[in-house]
């Protein structure tokens, strides 16, 4: 039944203004947090310096000089920024291939029944809170990852590789490694939707003339399928590396808290979100307010960053896609 013109035309303006206010008050909330963070944080900047504080190791709000005597606050988020980047890069190098593979096998050879309860299970992991992965890697992770992985890491390349070395005396069960490995837990679902949309969106006919022409479906996927997806496929990698980052109350509970840019992966660190979280409630002065909020500002410009990172690759994508 047709609407009569005038009412549509005013519906039709509404929606419109509607939708523009929406995508408006997105930008706006964007804005808004980074002025309030960036305000906020103003003195670490003026006082040290992006630089200075970035580089610096050392987080004592209240440091007093051993030879000296004197007081005096140094604050740097290199601890921090070390222990976020190792952490994540340790959960995307484990969980990338293992999401995309699984991707392949749900949408290339998996049964239509098995694929769906298999998706099914995948969504279940990534509905579960991250407080509860946290519990399991604090209790359970931890001390099989210290016993096992740790172990075998250090025996067979920590003494080529220093960054693998383990203090055979007093293993730690709280380290960098364990949060990468908790962070590949979490991110994996992740990775699997977008790699598994990405590969259903290949042409069909792609396939098949592949086939048509005896290629077999492993030589398909190998030449077709992640050709095709490959910037789809990292898009979808960089998006949980993000999410990997920005991951605390996990990671907190497994990574150590220790503020020190740590000589091996089998040590405690910090990372930017659990040092956040950890201190924020016992700020002891407005300088360490300031820093802490300094470290939000880092954060959101690694995220937004990733983020532009992987829209102008799809979108480089896309236009030689249309060229060719």
């Amino acid at each position: 039944m047709l609407q009569d013109p005038g009412r549509a035309q005013v519906a039709e303006i509404l929606f419109r203004r509607g939708t523009l206010l929406a995508v408006l008050a997105a930008g706006a909330l964007l804005i808004l947090l980074f002025v309030v963070l960036v305000s906020e944080s103003w003195s670490t900047w003026t006082d040290y310096g992006i630089v200075r504080f970035l580089t610096t190791d050392t987080w004592a709000p209240n440091y007093v000089d051993p030879v000296t005597g004197a007081q005096s606050v140094q604050i740097g988020a290199l601890p921090m920024v070390a222990g976020t980047v190792i952490s994540a890069l340790i959960g995307l190098v484990l969980a990338a291939p293992v999401g995309i593979l699984v991707a392949i096998f749900l949408v290339e050879f998996a049964p239509r029944r098995l694929a769906l309860v298999l998706t099914f299970v995948v969504e279940l992991i990534a509905a579960i809170p991250s407080v509860v992965i946290g519990i399991w890697g604090l209790y359970v992770f931890a001390r099989f990852s210290r016993d096992t992985l740790q172990w075998w890491l250090a025996s067979s390349v920590g003494h080529v590789i220093p960054f693998f070395r383990e203090d055979p005396d007093s293993p730690s069960s709280f380290s960098v490694f364990t949060a990468g490995m908790v962070l590949a837990v979490m991110i994996v679902p992740m990775v699997v939707a977008i790699s598994r949309e990405v590969i259903r969106s290949v042409p069909m006919s792609l396939r098949e003339a592949h086939l048509g022409i005896g290629a077999t479906h492993w030589e398909v996927v190998r030449h077709v399928i992640l050709p095709t997806a490959r910037v789809g496929l990292l898009g979808g990698v960089m998006l949980a590396f993000g999410r990997a980052i920005g991951e605390t109350i996990a990671v907190t509970m497994v990574i150590g808290n220790i503020d020190q840019v740590p000589p091996s992966v089998f040590q405690p660190g910090q990372t930017i979100a659990s040092k956040i979280a950890t201190n924020l409630g016992d700020v002891s002065n407005p300088v360490e307010l300031s820093a802490l909020l300094g470290l939000g500002v880092v954060l959101l410009f690694v995220s937004v960053g990733l983020s532009i990172v992987v829209r102008l690759g799809a979108r480089r994508f896309a236009v030689s896609s249309a060229r060719g």
